[in-house]
């Protein structure tokens, strides 16, 4: 995977004003490459089973909801390994993550999901996933992303990830409700705008124990990274 901020702009696409032209990340020597789904319908309907492997629903349902990426947001981002060739032959889908808009934040994109195909698992496919979102959000001038998980939180600590107070993100809304509603009633339902780590007499959380839970009442980690 390349080391470099160097991205290669897609011909054709529009772009929201004040906001830069979405990145084309190309293949690299190795094979590897991070692109955008929307960018490669071809590969929805294995998307679909990949995403379906690790939370299973109706293919249909999870192909509906992977066609709503797009440079406005959410946006599913695909690891690959391939030729690189121009005939995208013997191509590997590795990886999935998904993107969205954090409420009130806007410099913040929130992590939805990841998935590394569980044949893939253990060859450090997961750190670099999370590598390429970084690097695309900084392209798309995003400074920071934030993240919930169950129980990958040292794997996260581990990528320079901290503890954080929880955020609103916009996932699915954003489809359907324009983003500045959404502010205007994150402001009226109080929500805090300061997004960093959390305030040790506010809430105890460490990489151990949290307060927080998810609507299932599953014991829930809040964390976020700024580059």
């Amino acid at each position: 995977m390349r080391n470099t901020n160097e991205w290669k702009e897609k011909p054709g696409f529009d772009t929201l004003e004040g906001e830069k032209p979405e990145p084309l990340i190309m293949c690299d020597g190795g094979g590897l490459q991070a692109v955008p789904l929307h960018q490669r319908p071809d590969l929805l309907e294995t998307c679909a089973d990949l995403v379906n492997s690790e939370w299973p629903r109706s293919h249909g349902a999870r192909v509906h909801s992977l066609q709503k990426s797009c440079q406005e947001f959410p946006v599913v981002l695909l690891l690959l390994h391939g030729s690189g060739n121009e005939d995208c032959v013997d191509e590997t889908l590795l990886g999935h993550v998904r993107l969205s808009r954090v409420v009130s934040h806007p410099g913040s994109l929130f992590v939805e999901s990841v998935v590394i195909s569980k044949t893939q698992r253990g060859k450090g496919y997961g750190r670099t996933l999370m590598q390429e979102a970084e690097r695309y959000a900084r392209a798309r001038g995003f400074s920071s992303l934030c993240l919930t998980t169950h129980d990958k939180q040292h794997f996260y600590a581990h990528l320079g990830y901290v503890l954080s107070s929880p955020v609103q993100n916009s996932g699915i809304m954003s489809s359907f409700v324009p983003m500045e509603v959404l502010e205007r009633f994150s402001r009226l339902a109080g929500t805090d705008d300061t997004l960093g780590e959390c305030p040790a007499w506010l809430v105890v959380q460490t990489l151990e124990k949290t307060p927080y839970r998810d609507p299932k009442g599953v014991p829930i980690f809040w964390m976020q990274k700024t580059f």
